[in-house]
């Protein structure tokens, strides 16, 4: 095992294996820790009894960069007081996981079976999952996000990896593959 990648919810991880490219997954465990405070409990028992690379990948629950900043600093302070130079990396996705299906709005109505309004658009900049929700009731295509999941595999999916908190995510797992002397 070269890293653990720790998501909340089961959903979560469905999304980051359908995302995450083949090689990046390499070794690679992703664990679902429930809450934010279960999340790093499992962070810090993984770094202590492991001593194997963590990844926290999680929603920010905010768009204010101020507070976006506050919870990775917290999250990341806790997790290394315990770490022993062991790599960490606390990863928000802002402000939900949700916001990764409106990197790519053609790839999305694909999905969809149909072109999202530019109002549930608008409004998915602040409320991904709520819209998200809305617009695969609206759907025939598929009901729920597994489904819409599930669909990602067969489809062109690069836009979505150059969403900002995967390609962070990719960086930080090519970085603990690499030998420590490659710096």
């Amino acid at each position: 095992m070269i890293a653990y990648i720790i998501c909340e919810g089961i959903d979560d991880k469905q999304l980051l294996k359908a995302v995450l490219p083949e090689i990046s997954l390499n070794q690679v465990e992703i664990v679902v820790g429930g809450g934010m405070s279960s999340v790093k409990s499992i962070a810090r028992s993984l770094v202590v009894r492991r001593q194997t690379p963590v990844a926290i990948v999680v929603d920010s629950d905010s768009t204010v960069p101020e507070l976006v900043q506050i919870r990775i600093r917290e999250t990341t302070e806790i997790i290394e007081s315990v770490s022993v130079n062991t790599p960490v990396k606390v990863i928000l996705f802002v402000p939900e996981i949700e916001a990764i299906f409106f990197q790519d709005i053609q790839l999305l109505s694909k999905l969809l079976g149909y072109t999202p309004s530019q109002d549930e658009l608008s409004l998915a900049a602040s409320q991904p999952r709520k819209v998200l929700e809305q617009l695969l009731a609206k759907s025939e295509k598929v009901r729920n996000r597994t489904e819409i999941i599930n669909q990602l595999a067969e489809e062109n999916i690069n836009n979505l990896r150059d969403f900002p908190t995967i390609k962070e995510l990719i960086k930080f797992l090519q970085s603990v593959r690499e030998p420590a002397n490659a710096h």
